[in-house]
């Protein structure tokens, strides 16, 4: 998940023209989103179903656990902005903070797209893989609420050549497009 999900969000910020600099912060980002994750029982990342309330809880966790890790080295502070607001939502609803619109930073705004369309079209333990054309239908559903609409139109341009790319290949070409990326 980790190297589809940066490449696909590096394959959206390639098309909206973000710099080096922010790159190297979304890959950081990107590959460090779900750090926290780590303080989560197995029992609740893995579960199949919904989870209970309790347990939505707990995997919200993850987000201030992620920042408590970066916090211990000033090296990853880069990485901050995604780890931290990732679930953040363009209309305010999401969390850790409630952030809206532009408040979100764009590293995370980027990724939140790519993030929830590599969920939507990857086999979890929890749910069989969407295809293409239902995944962008989900995503275009929450334009406005979860997304920001203008980076949406960015990934509706580029998402099928994205897909085709990243979508079933083979984990060692995902890596190898990344490492090029990266280099």
């Amino acid at each position: 998940h980790n190297h589809r999900v940066t490449l696909y969000a590096v394959r959206l910020a390639e098309a909206v023209g973000l710099d080096r600099a922010q790159m190297r912060r979304l890959i950081a980002g990107a590959f460090l989103h779900d750090v926290g994750k780590i303080g989560v029982s197995d029992t609740i990342l893995l579960k199949r179903g919904r989870h209970s309330a309790a347990e939505t809880r707990a995997m919200r966790t993850h987000v201030p656990l992620g920042v408590e890790i970066l916090g211990k080295s000033e090296w990853l502070q880069h990485a901050r902005d995604v780890v931290e607001c990732h679930h953040e939502k363009y209309d305010g609803s999401g969390y850790p903070r409630g952030l809206e619109g532009e408040a979100i930073p764009l590293n995370a705004r980027i990724f939140a797209i790519a993030d929830v369309f590599d969920a939507l079209v990857s086999r979890r333990p929890y749910k069989e893989p969407l295809g293409f054309e239902e995944a962008m239908r989900l995503l275009a559903r929450e334009r406005g609420r979860h997304f920001d609409p203008v980076l949406l139109d960015a990934f509706e341009r580029i998402a099928r050549s994205a897909y085709a790319e990243i979508n079933g290949a083979d984990e060692a070409l995902v890596v190898r497009a990344l490492d090029e990326v990266v280099a």
